[in-house]
Formats: C-alpha cells, structure tokens, sequence
C-alpha cells in the first residue's frame, strides 16, 4: 500500500543524485521505493550482518562471536513468530 513519507529539500536532493547515479549504472528508470530499498540492502549495517551470516554458514561446530550474537537474536525471533503463528495451549488440571 502506498505511502507518504516526508523529507526536507536537502535530503530531497542527495536522494534525487543518489538515484539517477543508480539509473545510469543500471540503464532504465527506478522508483524512490526502488532507492529506498537499494540503500537498506546496502546500509553499512546491513553489509556486516551479511558477512557475519557467511561466517556462520561457512563454519561447522563453531560460531564467532559475530554470529553467535546474530544466531541467538535470530533463534528469538523464530519463537516469537512461532508463538504468533501457533501459540501454545496451556492445560489446566
């Protein structure tokens, strides 16, 4: 569903150079949504959570700090979908 977001000239402006950058890499015309979701992939923060998840992946009976953090957070996060989808029954005898 689409959406209004609110910006100020200045950063109006960065996105705008931003995006023509990615139009002339790519060869045809993107959306801000399209830009919007370039830049959250590519977010610094982003990058690393990336090369923590390859170290996991690449690694069999020990995880480095990076990942275990990731894996734990992530493990959390599987049980509260879990919970939401499916939540337990709870007996009472």
């Amino acid at each position: 569903m689409p959406t209004t977001i609110q910006i100020d000239d200045e950063t109006k402006k960065k996105l705008f150079k931003i995006k023509l950058k990615l139009e002339e890499q790519k060869g045809n015309a993107i959306s801000y949504n399209d830009l919007i979701e370039y830049l959250l992939e590519n977010h610094p923060l982003n990058m690393i959570r990336k090369v923590s998840l390859q170290e996991f992946r690449s690694l069999k009976g020990f995880l480095p700090k990076s990942a275990q953090k990731m894996y734990v957070e992530e493990k959390r996060k599987e049980l509260i979908r879990e919970e939401k989808r499916a939540p337990l029954k709870t007996t009472q005898k």
